[in-house]
């Protein structure tokens, strides 16, 4: 069984998905990891697009995915805690905006969860990457939610950012997540919305098993 969950940044998807699969027992797959990678190796490069898709194919980016999380490294550095810093947020969207990218992280993922039960969460996955998923949730939240928890989130973490910058980087993931030319981030027709402006974490993990049990 494949389960998506898509929606824009901060709206608590990987957190969310990891608490379905640890309550359904599937597999936890994290494609906003694979893409936060490619922006951290772009960033490393330059913020060169050319030097960027010219190493698609030999990035040397390893990614360990366990049944709740995930662990990366570029060659024998682990950036799993780089990737989710301030220059790769801000990065992010304008790599994933990149068709070539797009079609690397898609064929990696179907490789990765060939025969699995797996939850994953994304932009993407229910309208491109799995279109046939067996269930489709777009989990969202207004931007000042949104904000507000990512800025939560990074609070134990060494990041001198500030809450409006914080909304001011949503927003403008916002504008070019849903803008792109390529796969845009939008809900698949048969997808479940979440809204969890108001609900606690528990009660949205709680509509979403129920959805699976249904």
């Amino acid at each position: 069984m494949i389960i998506v969950i898509d929606g824009p940044a901060g709206s608590g998807k990987s957190s969310t998905a990891k608490a379905v699969a640890r309550k359904t027992g599937y597999d936890y797959v994290d494609s906003g990891a694979i893409y936060r990678a490619l922006a951290y190796l772009y960033n490393t490069l330059g913020k060169d697009q050319r030097s960027l898709l010219e190493k698609l194919e030999d990035h040397q980016l390893h990614f360990d995915f366990n049944h709740t999380d995930v662990r990366v490294r570029h060659m024998d550095t682990d950036i799993t805690e780089a990737i989710r810093s301030m220059p790769v947020n801000q990065s992010v969207s304008e790599v994933a905006a990149m068709p070539e990218v797009r079609e690397v992280v898609r064929k990696l993922l179907r490789d990765i969860t060939q025969g699995k039960n797996a939850v994953l969460d994304g932009r993407d996955l229910g309208t491109v990457v799995f279109p046939d998923a067996d269930l489709k949730i777009f989990l969202t939240a207004d931007l000042e939610t949104r904000a507000a928890r990512r800025f939560e989130e990074l609070s134990g973490q060494p990041f001198e950012g500030s809450l409006e910058e914080i909304k001011t980087n949503l927003q403008k993931r916002d504008t070019l997540d849903s803008q792109r030319e390529v796969a845009p981030l939008r809900k698949a027709d048969d997808a479940m919305i979440v809204d969890s402006t108001h609900l606690s974490f528990d009660e949205q993990v709680a509509r979403i098993l129920n959805y699976i049990r249904t």
